[in-house]
């Protein structure tokens, strides 16, 4: 149990891939949650089965009326609207869980004399995947003041995770650090399947061979750092392969050229600052990589098919 007991019945409002990973980390941490609401119905109950003592509500006003401290897992366009239109009381608790938003899309609970916070896990939660088996470690951005704000840092310690605070201002950069971190990540490999695919290759062959290789490189840069655990032909100065990369590219997946040319051009500026190449292999990469190939000149939208 919690010692802060002006917070023992905890609700969720959204039961989506975030409220679900949350509320059964939750409740296994030892919290009560007592309640869930949802637009999807069956979501709701589907959540609600996995804790023991968590019922379904059938509106998100009910919820808030029965809970001390309430999570809008629900999507970011929604909150500030779902927060407006709830009762809430003196010394509730409105959390968000936005990387995105700050405090302000919950001005209307904290009109209504609720205190407010964020609680965003820098996480990613897969449908169909139990995702509380990697949530212990993970980075948890809160948002609050007062006696909130403890609460929120010893749910974060108390599901074996850490707790930063970002400022309001910094929030959307900090939320793109996640997508870069996550979904960039996922949009590169899989390119990197359809160049395969390309070759004649079944997806799950791709797979399993990029699968492979990415994980020994998540394993180098946890050891080493991004720069150092960074291989291949940026990190010799190759511009002649970068080259032959660009051709094939044009004639084979010409619509993979941009996303390929980008973080190119980003790799050689990260390896330049760290001294792997000289200013002169640098400036031959970057020329090779704005050399549109022929093949590349007519732009490919992202519902191109080809």
């Amino acid at each position: 149990m919690s010692k802060y007991r002006a917070f023992d019945r905890i609700g969720f409002v959204g039961a989506g891939r975030t409220g679900t990973a949350l509320a059964t980390a939750m409740s296994a941490a030892g919290y009560r949650v007592a309640a869930v609401a949802s637009r999807s119905g069956e979501s709701a109950t589907a959540l609600a089965r996995q804790i023991p003592g968590c019922s379904t509500r059938p509106s998100a006003r009910e919820v808030v009326e029965m809970c001390d401290v309430v999570l809008l897992t629900v999507p970011d366009d929604a909150i500030a609207g779902v927060a407006a239109e709830l009762p809430w009381r003196n010394g509730q608790a409105a959390v968000h869980c936005s990387g995105a938003l700050s405090l302000e899309v919950l001005e209307g609970a904290r009109r209504q004399g609720a205190m407010v916070g964020g609680l965003h896990p820098y996480q990613t939660f897969p449908a169909g995947l139990d995702a509380t088996e990697w949530l212990p470690g993970s980075t948890f951005a809160i948002e609050s003041s007062g006696e909130l704000a403890r609460w929120l840092e010893e749910l974060v310690q108390r599901l074996e995770c850490r707790a930063v605070t970002v400022a309001a201002e910094d929030r959307p950069l900090y939320h793109a650090a996640a997508v870069m971190g996550c979904g960039f990540v996922a949009t590169l490999l899989d390119t990197a399947g359809g160049l395969w695919e390309t070759m004649g290759f079944s997806r799950e062959e791709a797979m399993r061979a990029i699968l492979s290789l990415a994980t020994g490189t998540l394993r180098g840069i946890e050891a080493q750092g991004t720069r150092a655990a960074a291989t291949g032909p940026i990190t010799r100065g190759d511009s002649g392969t970068i080259r032959k990369h660009m051709e094939a590219l044009a004639e084979r997946m010409p619509e993979s050229l941009p996303l390929y040319r980008q973080a190119a051009l980003s790799m050689v500026g990260m390896v330049l600052k760290q001294g792997t190449i000289t200013p002169e292999q640098a400036r031959h990469m970057e020329d090779a990589l704005n050399a549109a190939p022929a093949l590349a000149a007519e732009p490919v939208s992202a519902g191109d098919e080809r």
